[in-house]
């Protein structure tokens, strides 16, 4: 008997496309995320906003910090269970090129920049991240594969480095965050077989 082996969930990723959208925003089919092509407006998510360009040499980076687990066990048997003592908190960080609105509007929490033409204003320090759907397309060719969350605090990672021969960008991390009714995050793709039996 041959092994089974799924060559078209094996993927490189060669180009993608941040989006975001209000909270409990509805994620695309995966027929949608399958059509997806960034040539073809037709085939654009409803209700989903690009986030703009983001860093190719630092692709997205899926994480989470906790999920601390313990070894417990009886007199009879020491190594009886393992017990998650600290609860994971997913995270996705992604580095964005455009300072513009809405860039700079993730990186420093601010809704409204103010009226000034010309101008984004922020005028208290960040506390929180701005709530929103996530949704991150992986492109491989004729391959698509998306990850979805229905709620994330975006907010930024770390500090605006700038140098004169890169790119400079704007590190933004998004916490997932659980919004009830809904799974806490999914993974959509008609073309790598994902949830197929």
């Amino acid at each position: 008997m041959p092994l089974d082996l799924n060559d078209k969930a094996v993927i490189t990723p060669s180009r993608g496309f941040i989006f975001t959208a209000p909270v409990g925003t509805e994620a695309p089919t995966p027929a949608e995320i399958s059509a997806f092509n960034p040539d073809e407006e037709a085939t654009y998510f409803s209700g989903w906003d690009v986030i703009g360009h983001t860093a190719r040499d630092e692709l997205p980076q899926f994480g989470f910090d906790g999920g601390d687990t313990e070894t417990r066990g009886t007199w009879q048997n020491a190594n009886l269970r393992e017990v998650v003592t600290e609860v994971a908190a997913d995270y996705v960080t992604f580095n964005v090129h455009n300072f513009d609105q809405i860039g700079l509007g993730y990186y420093y929490g601010v809704e409204d920049p103010g009226t000034t033409p010309g101008r984004f204003d922020v005028q208290d320090a960040p506390t929180k991240g701005l709530e929103r759907a996530l949704l991150i397309v992986i492109m491989d060719g004729d391959v698509n594969i998306a990850f979805y969350a229905p709620k994330v605090s975006i907010r930024r990672e770390d500090a605006i480095e700038l140098d004169v021969e890169n790119l400079a960008y704007l590190p933004l991390r998004a916490t997932i965050l659980k919004l009830t009714g809904s799974p806490l995050m999914s993974w959509i793709s008609e073309d790598t077989g994902v949830n197929i039996s």
